[in-house]
């Protein structure tokens, strides 16, 4: 039986993974439904008064930053590879790359004696509490709302075709993406499915568990590289020898 992945991310970031997992050897279908619509929101005039460090945790954040300023010179703290290459593309002229999760982030500013006052640009839901973090080692901090993450239905489309029975893949980039999975689905007769995860981290695999789940695989890192990592050990277990059943 074919498989099929199933991508919630919005659709930019969906035809993005879906191209790397291609190229990777995924050899099923694809499913691309979109659960969570990206706005950004402007800059609050003077947002950027007082601050000596930024912090972007996505390449959302990014986009705002970079739709809300002219400034370039402003140091950033990217949580990881995609983030700083989004920022550096935005023209931003200096960027720390951090080692991809909330924890290695706080890890490698104490590491290298960044200073504040501290700005975490980010969306209106978060994994991490990254400014609690950096007020109780002593930094002046403060958080930045830029984009929202408004939930959206499940496509007909998509319902049709899940409902339809099948091996199912579903790959979870944050827990609450991985909330909005187990929302949708359970709204849906899946008697004639079989459900395996790819979850980005502990928590997005806990969400997905709401789901009568066959397997679920964490990432060993969180970020593109792991999860398409995860979806490929994934892959083999279901296709047998490597052959699609």
């Amino acid at each position: 039986m074919t498989l099929c992945l199933l991508l919630t991310r919005p659709h930019a970031q969906a035809e993005q993974f879906a191209a790397q997992a291609l190229q990777q050897g995924w050899r099923g279908e694809i499913l691309i439904a979109p659960l969570i619509d990206i706005a950004l929101l402007p800059l609050p005039f003077r947002a950027l008064d007082r601050i000596r460090t930024g912090i972007v945790t996505s390449r959302h954040a990014v986009a705002a930053l970079a739709r809300g300023t002219q400034q370039r010179d402003l140091p950033l703290w990217a949580v990881g590879p995609a983030t700083a290459q989004a920022a550096r593309q935005a023209g931003f002229t200096i960027v720390h790359e951090a080692g991809g999760d909330a924890r290695a982030l706080i890890r490698d500013i104490e590491a290298a004696g960044t200073l504040g006052p501290f700005l975490h640009l980010r969306g209106a839901h978060v994994a991490a509490d990254i400014i609690s973090e950096l007020r109780a080692l002593g930094h002046e901090a403060k958080g930045l709302v830029v984009y929202s993450q408004d939930a959206l239905p499940l496509e007909p489309q998509a319902r049709t075709r899940l409902q339809a029975g099948g091996v199912f893949v579903l790959a979870a980039f944050s827990p609450r993406s991985a909330t909005l999975i187990s929302g949708a689905l359970r709204k849906l007769a899946l008697t004639g499915s079989h459900l395996h995860g790819v979850a980005i981290s502990p928590a997005a695999a806990k969400a997905l568990a709401e789901l009568p789940m066959a397997s679920c695989r964490i990432a060993s890192a969180p970020d593109a590289p792991g999860m398409l990592a995860a979806l490929a050990a994934t892959q083999a277990e279901l296709e047998p020898f490597g052959k699609p059943s």
